[in-house]
């Protein structure tokens, strides 16, 4: 078996929300946004080394991390970030299949699960 360091780590998630990606730019620290240039908000946290790229349809690109404890500490620390400014909804998962749900959800679209009542 060969030694091997690892150097990079790209991973990628999807937010299922349309962006507007001046208003996430607005409202979050640490980023860059051209769209002149580049279709997507490009946010640098000053807590690590990772970017993460931001697209307008909720998909999301993290890269320049070292660990998949990185990838999930700064998708975590983004979405926590982008929660607390209105960006997006708190999403929540349903109790009975655990599918990614909204908070204003009144049932799962999974699997029928009444979320209110």
């Amino acid at each position: 078996m060969s030694n091997y360091t690892i150097e990079n780590i790209m991973a990628s998630s999807n937010l299922n929300t349309k962006l507007k990606l001046k208003e996430v730019a607005d409202k979050l620290d640490d980023c860059e946004y051209n769209p002149e240039d580049f279709p997507g908000v490009i946010w640098r946290p000053k807590t690590s080394y990772g970017v993460v790229i931001i697209m307008e349809d909720g998909r999301m690109m993290c890269t320049n991390v070292r660990s998949i404890e990185d990838v999930d500490k700064i998708f975590d620390q983004l979405t926590k970030k982008m929660e607390e400014n209105g960006l997006i909804t708190p999403r929540l998962s349903c109790p009975q299949c655990g599918a990614i749900v909204d908070a204003e959800d009144v049932v799962c679209i999974e699997c029928g699960y009444l979320l209110q009542g």
